[in-house]
């Protein structure tokens, strides 16, 4: 059987706490079957069949997940619970050769056991067995769009690294894919979400709804981007490509959980269409988040700016649990500043000459904040 640093890989078997890493058995086909006959299950897993048969099935647990374990690449395994042998769903990981020291995993979890950090238990065993073989990085990757891939990385103590362009295909397109990485030198710490989640179906005063930016947002977002007035009042002058807008949603709900941004959609509750924007950003000390929005044409005049920026303030000053809120307007933006103050926002000096006109002049900043009562 195959070897990798002379260890051999045939009946390598990994315990964590409540779980058993074995080698898959003819027996373990019907659970595998079962697990997969979801479509969401198999929407993020390229190499899966669709529809899939027993026959995949039996074929997987027979066959495909022994060939890296004879040719010393990797370990497909089982991912068991020590206390019954149930199957909960399946790990893998792909060793690197060569000079190369990163190596890959990836997992699936059944959908009657998910939500109990199975995933994350069995990429932390993962890793930590590989980092005894030589390995200096272990990576996981997955679509910007699979939350819960990513919720299990950051869970199992892997850090955001960033994206990489065009890497997978799936349903014949090319797809970005988000990297996480723990290292040899890395604890196995829960690494944190960059931003607090919004209430289960976002934040509403009865005329408008503060969600997360979804991928169906783009058409609407790319109309508001690219608006005269949205432009003028930009600091480059140029329109946002389809291409750039379109990435932009993709990845919004990832970024929230690991980047410095976190975009949301205002919309309007009579007819559920996106009425504008809103962003969180870090602005460099704790608790601190500065603030950015806009509207879109068809729903200016409203005061849609001044209900979205109290309904923000409610939540980021509360739950969030945020010290301070900032935003500014260039000197000329009067409506801007209007809706600052009627947002609640309190004026908080002038900055000169700091935000860019698109021909290439610097406006100053008109400044506004607002403190949490318990920081005054």
């Amino acid at each position: 059987m195959g070897q990798y640093e002379a260890i051999e890989l045939d009946g390598v078997q990994l315990t964590g706490e409540r779980i058993l890493l074995r080698p898959w058995v003819p027996g373990d086909a019907k659970a595998v079957h079962e697990a997969l006959q979801p479509d969401s299950m198999r929407r993020h897993l390229a190499e899966v069949p669709s529809p899939y048969t027993m026959d995949d099935a039996t074929a997987f647990v027979a066959d495909f997940s022994h060939r890296s374990r004879a040719a010393g690449t990797g370990l497909e395994v089982a991912i068991t619970r020590r206390d019954t042998g149930d199957v909960l769903g399946s790990a893998a990981i792909r060793l690197p050769l060569g000079q190369l020291r990163s190596a890959d995993i990836g997992y699936w979890v059944s959908p009657s056991a998910q939500g109990n950090g199975y995933a994350a238990e069995a990429v932390r065993v993962l890793s930590d067995w590989a980092f005894t073989v030589g390995v200096q990085r272990a990576e996981v990757r997955c679509e910007p769009t699979n939350l819960a891939s990513a919720r299990t990385a950051l869970n199992a103590g892997h850090a955001f690294e960033g994206y990489r362009r065009d890497e997978i295909r799936v349903g014949g397109q090319a797809r970005d894919t988000a990297v996480f990485v723990r290292t040899v030198a890395d604890g196995q710490p829960a690494v944190p979400h960059a931003f607090p989640g919004l209430p289960a179906g976002g934040r509403s005063d009865g005329v408008i709804t503060l969600r997360p930016i979804l991928p169906g947002d783009a058409a609407a977002i790319l109309e508001l981007e690219n608006d005269d007035l949205t432009v003028d009042v930009g600091f480059t002058g140029a329109r946002s490509s389809d291409a750039e807008i379109a990435r932009m949603c993709e990845r919004a709900a990832l970024d929230w959980l690991v980047g410095g941004v976190a975009r949301m959609s205002l919309l309007d509750n009579e007819t559920g269409a996106v009425a504008g924007t809103m962003q969180l950003r870090k602005v460099g000390p704790p608790q601190i988040v500065g603030i950015g929005y806009a509207v879109h044409p068809a729903f200016r005049g409203r005061g849609y700016t001044a209900r979205g920026l109290r309904l923000l303030a409610e939540w980021a000053l509360t739950e969030g649990g945020y010290a301070r809120l900032e935003l500014g307007a260039k000197h000329d933006n009067i409506a801007s500043q209007r809706a600052a103050l009627s947002g609640g926002f309190e004026p908080d000096g002038v900055r000169r000459a700091r935000l860019r006109n698109p021909d290439g002049t610097f406006s100053d900043e008109v400044r506004f904040a607002l403190v949490a009562p318990q920081y005054r």
